[in-house]
Order: C-alpha cells, then sequence, then structure tokens
C-alpha cells in the first residue's frame, strides 16, 4: 500500500480518510469513552459512518484526516470550514492512546497544515467544561478561552458548559517562530 501521508508530526502522521475508515468513525459514537467528551447524541452503525465520510469528508470544503501512530489508525482531526467565522476543529482519539501527547502532536499538525493552507485569519474549537484533555490540547497549542455558553448542551443526561476556545494566525506563526 502506497504512504498516503499529507503531514507528520514528532509522533504522528496525518493521512487523508478513506471509506475503508468507517468502522474507526464509528467507534466515536459508540465507545463511551469517545462519545460523551464528543457529545455525540447517539450510536452510529457501519453505513451511518461512510455517510459521514461522503458527506462530511468527500462532499465539502472540510479538512479531515486520520492519525496514524507507527502506521496503526488511532483517531480523527477535522476542520469545518464555514461559510461565516473561523473554521472549527474536531478531533479524537482512541482511548489507549489518551494521555501521551499523541493528541496534542495531531491537533498542533492540523493547525499547522490549515494556516499553511487555507485563507483564515483564525481557528476555533468548542469543548465541554468537563474535558480537561481537550481542554489541555487547546491551551498547549496556545488557544485562548474566549468564551463559556452555560449549561448549553445535554451530555450524558445532564447540562454542561461548553467552552469556547480561539487561535488566530499571528499567534501561531509567533509561536512557532520562538
Amino acid at each position: 500500500m502506497a504512504d498516503t501521508t499529507v503531514v507528520s508530526g514528532d509522533r504522528v502522521s496525518l493521512r487523508p480518510v478513506e471509506r475503508d475508515d468507517a468502522e474507526l468513525l464509528q467507534r466515536s459514537t459508540t465507545d463511551p469513552e469517545i462519545r460523551v467528551p464528543l457529545g455525540a447524541p447517539k450510536p452510529q452503525n457501519r453505513n451511518q459512518a461512510t455517510e459521514f465520510i461522503e458527506k462530511t469528508v468527500e462532499e465539502g470544503d472540510n479538512i479531515a484526516f486520520v492519525v496514524e501512530v507507527d502506521g496503526e489508525s488511532v483517531g480523527f482531526v477535522m476542520v469545518e470550514i464555514r461559510d461565516y467565522g473561523r473554521p472549527e476543529l474536531v478531533y479524537w482519539l482512541l482511548p489507549e492512546y489518551h494521555g501521551q501527547g499523541y493528541g496534542t502532536d495531531a491537533v498542533g499538525c492540523l493547525v499547522d497544515y490549515v494556516f499553511r493552507t487555507v485563507d483564515c485569519h483564525g481557528l476555533q474549537a468548542v469543548t465541554f467544561d468537563f474535558n480537561d484533555a481537550s481542554r489541555g490540547v487547546l491551551e498547549r497549542l496556545g488557544f485562548s478561552r474566549e468564551g463559556r455558553l452555560r449549561e448549553a448542551a445535554f451530555v450524558d443526561g445532564s447540562y454542561v458548559d461548553v467552552l469556547r476556545f480561539g487561535l488566530l494566525r499571528r499567534e501561531w506563526d509567533a509561536a512557532q517562530s520562538d
């Protein structure tokens, strides 16, 4: 199989999402350790995951990659391109890869790729207040907390706060030149 790596970080590589990745993406809606922090409201079957790939990845302007560690598919990163406002990051890793720095490396690779290839002034991301790991990834990459939406999402049986983060291109560029 040909190497389809688009971006390489210190510990991860990013490659385009393929339809064969539907099983991996399906896990984000079925595994509670991923589904709850993402706020995925209901499980998806493989056909629904394939439909997500077709509509969200293949047909739109979004930029999506599978995260690989040593050739193993371990997660997903995407930037949703919008007609208004900043593009928004979406990301997750399989639970067995949490807490090892792979998320920061993968999201950092995505941010760098987007700022090199997309004409945008900045990026945004949202996370739930209880998701310390996601908040840590964003803060380590230089994102600033820009707001809190109180009890804005119903997740796993209760209302939770949603935190909004942002990063401007000039802030990323300054941090990369240090």
